[in-house]
């Protein structure tokens, strides 16, 4: 009886251990977003930023460009692609 019962404890135990290390792989694992969500844009170029800008701000294209003197907005071309991207794919 006490080698059944040391024989249930290290199974348990390497089973515990299995699948601390499949959970602790997994969240290493970066999460895998579609760049369709995105307009198909990289996630750090100005086109993206543009893209997710109007996602989170705008109602409509006509208002990609309605901050463009704002001297934070970093407003340029791809931004505006980026901007107007959103809204074709709305």
């Amino acid at each position: 009886m006490k080698k059944q019962a040391k024989i249930i404890s290290v199974v348990v135990i390497l089973i515990i251990i299995v699948l601390a290390a499949f959970f602790y792989s997994q969240s290493l694992k970066e999460p895998k977003v579609k760049e369709q969500e995105f307009g198909g844009f990289q996630e750090g170029t100005e086109q993206y930023y543009g893209y997710r800008y109007a996602q989170d701000n705008l109602k409509s294209a006509d208002q990609c460009d309605d901050d463009k003197d704002d001297p934070s907005m970093n407003f340029n071309e791809e931004f505006f692609q980026g901007c107007l991207k959103y809204f074709e794919n709305k």
